[in-house]
């Protein structure tokens, strides 16, 4: 798989895995920190974002913003649940991937970043 050689975990939030608040709140700081590290040189871009099997019904869908802060790349797109896992994978320049899991079941999300175009 040659694409595969090319993906890159680049951050990972797992509510699932949290042992206490505490231990919740250190996932969500290094979460927040790797998302600071990859996306802060895009704010002010345009995202395009591409989902697939989202909800129990496996809905696909699509959806675009743009990125006045960091933590938008995961707020504007994963589903309002109380326990979800998210990983968020670097596969190309500009180009990304979301694994995320809850209860209604495993979702997609398929990332490009572009600059705006000046008016």
């Amino acid at each position: 798989m040659m694409s595969s050689e090319k993906t890159k975990l680049i951050a990972r939030y797992d509510l699932i895995d949290c042992k206490d608040d505490y231990d919740c709140d250190v996932h969500w700081e290094n979460f927040k920190g790797s998302l600071d590290y990859y996306f802060n040189k895009y704010l002010g871009y345009q995202v395009m974002v591409k989902g697939k099997n989202m909800t129990w019904r496996n809905l696909s869908g699509s959806k675009s913003f743009n990125l006045d802060n960091v933590i938008d790349i995961f707020e504007k797109v994963v589903p309002e649940t109380s326990q979800l896992n998210f990983y968020l994978y670097q596969t190309g320049k500009n180009t990304y991937k979301a694994d995320v899991g809850h209860h209604d079941g495993r979702e997609q999300y398929y990332y490009k970043v572009k600059k705006q175009k000046e008016e």
